[in-house]
């Protein structure tokens, strides 16, 4: 990867690494053990600039036609908070303790994307009265994204895709409303599809569920029958 494909802002100050911690990434096709590849090189510390300053926050963004599918942290820290693009939150991940020697733990977290984001913010948790932070290692797993979206990932099939372009459309021109991208629409209808596709699951399951009732019911009244015949 570029380093200069890459931006990093932190809301505390970096140490040991000045503006080069975007090289300290170590650029992956998929999340491995991340312990034995690690070295001091990638090691920097992040130190609270003030009582005032907040909680610890790591944004990584990528410039290219590419974006984060999954992420690898080597820290002290327990717990990350993982935002997405414009911020929105994604996930809590609990590392696994993988060391601890002398009141220093180390954790690793595995943040694996549901959905591939080109901007990530890692908000560092439980950090008691720390005010300094060190991480020994970050991994990420980056894939190129297509220029056009594909009409049969979206919806399924050529006749959903095009019923969704449709609407995102009319959405755009009804009311002269303004979205920041086209990208924010696009997820908005994707969530309702997935609720609509959802909420069919569930009834479905609730018709089986009450079908298994009714046979159960007979199974055990059969059951009853032949224990009164055996007699």
């Amino acid at each position: 990867m570029n380093p200069d494909a890459v931006t990093v802002d932190c809301s505390w100050k970096i140490e040991n690494a000045d503006d080069f911690v975007r090289t300290k990434i170590l650029w992956k096709e998929q999340l491995s053990e991340l312990s034995e590849e690690t070295s001091i090189e990638n090691c920097f510390s992040m130190s609270q600039l003030n009582p005032d300053s907040g909680p610890c926050t790591l944004k990584i963004i990528l410039k290219n036609n590419r974006k984060f599918a999954a992420l690898q942290i080597l820290s002290e820290v327990p717990m990350i908070e993982v935002h997405g693009q414009y911020e929105e939150y994604l996930m809590t991940v609990r590392g696994e303790l993988l060391e601890e020697v002398e009141g220093t733990s180390l954790y690793e977290c595995r943040i694996d994307l549901k959905k591939m984001q080109s901007e990530i913010l890692l908000k560092f948790c439980k950090l008691k009265e720390a005010t300094t932070v060190w991480l020994y290692g970050i991994s990420a797993v980056t894939r190129p994204v297509d220029a056009i979206p594909s009409m049969r990932t979206l919806s399924g099939q050529p006749a959903g895709a095009n019923h969704l372009l449709s609407s995102l459309m009319q959405e755009f021109n009804q009311g002269g409303k303004n979205f920041d991208s086209i990208e924010i629409v696009v997820d908005k209808k994707i969530r309702e599809m997935e609720q609509r596709m959802m909420n069919r699951i569930d009834e479905r399951l609730d018709r089986l569920e009450k079908r298994m009732e009714e046979e159960n019911s007979k199974m055990i009244s059969m059951l009853l029958d032949l224990k009164k015949n055996s007699k």
